[in-house]
């Protein structure tokens, strides 16, 4: 606790959005910063199974980028250097905005509620899998044997965990909606990755993703007002009966998964490289695991380690440094 104290009474809130390295030492040991990153997102998936408790999954997603999008708007507005960007790139912050926050989120949370935590995490993980598979459909960029070989042994690994071990029966799971869901939401963060690489080149990743969560929740906002075929009940109803818990766990939901995580990862980019941050991506479903069976009670079975495993060595092997396709400056969508 008294590290961490240090750690808040050096930071300066003006600096958050730079990815240059600061001449003073305000962070003595990133490494330990840069693991609070997947305990962050690996906890978040429980984080929303609270939320949505009490509110509708397209509710839960607009209060959340409500309150990151004010906090980021202060970060930008406190930080030392321009942080404006073209009018002529407005509208492809809008589209990656869609596509990243206002769609992403709302088939995520969605497909949340009928899968478990450890499902979602493992899924979730192989993003940079899609994103190599889709280099090889579309043929921009070239992806290696090596890659292949890891798009196949994480797909083995996520069809261990969707059927539990038994492929037979994979269309009778009872979490094959959700997993189902959380496979196309994989699809569509990988989609990303590689659109997002244009805005990735020209502005400093921070201030790109501070602005893509601000134009994606200007998207989300008309929905808050009125009952829609996506959530028939409004924000603005739902919000005056909701209790501490479900205001707590979507604030951390914004300002630890969305915020800090983004900043500490691309502070951890600029003090120890791409490479080495991406490391730390790997824990992500582990802490997912981990989360699951302490909260939910979900049940860590033969299917589900085998499974878990191979994702992860399927992903590493795909995002190795020699490969075409690597996610090193991209933050896993949690």
């Amino acid at each position: 606790m008294n590290d961490q104290t240090t750690l808040c009474n050096n930071f300066d809130i003006r600096s958050i959005a730079s990815t240059k390295p600061s001449p003073r030492k305000r962070f003595q040991n990133i490494h330990l910063l840069l693991m609070t990153v997947p305990i962050f997102l690996g906890t978040s998936y429980v984080a929303a199974k609270i939320g949505m408790q009490e509110l509708l999954p397209l509710n839960l997603v607009i209060l959340r980028f409500v309150i990151a999008s004010l906090v980021f708007t202060l970060i930008l507005l406190l930080k030392k250097g321009t942080s404006s960007i073209d009018k002529k790139d407005i509208p492809q912050f809008f589209t990656l905005g869609f596509f990243a926050i206002t769609s992403f989120f709302y088939i995520h949370y969605t497909g949340l509620q009928y899968t478990t935590s450890t499902n979602a995490g493992l899924i979730m993980a192989t993003t940079p899998v899609f994103a190599a598979l889709f280099c090889i459909i579309t043929k921009k960029e070239k992806v290696t044997t090596r890659s292949r070989i890891g798009i196949c042994i994480a797909f083995m690994g996520v069809l261990l965990v969707i059927s539990q071990g038994k492929l037979g029966n994979m269309f009778h799971q009872r979490t094959l909606l959700g997993d189902g869901l959380l496979i196309l939401n994989a699809l569509v963060w990988a989609w990303f990755t590689l659109k997002g690489k244009t805005v990735l080149e020209k502005y400093s990743p921070f201030i790109a993703m501070a602005y893509i969560h601000i134009f994606g929740t200007i998207l989300l906002l008309p929905f808050a007002f009125f009952p829609t075929v996506f959530a028939e009940t409004s924000l603005l109803q739902q919000l005056p009966t909701i209790s501490r818990a479900t205001l707590l766990a979507t604030a951390y939901l914004a300002v630890f998964c969305s915020v800090y995580s983004y900043f500490i990862w691309y502070l951890g980019i600029s003090k120890i490289g791409a490479v080495k941050t991406a490391i730390f991506s790997y824990f992500n479903p582990i802490m997912a695991i981990v989360a699951g069976i302490l909260f939910f009670d979900d049940k860590l079975t033969l299917s589900i380690a085998l499974g878990g495993l191979f994702v992860i060595l399927g992903v590493y092997i795909t995002n190795q440094k020699k490969n075409a396709i690597s996610s090193d400056n991209t933050i896993s969508a949690e």
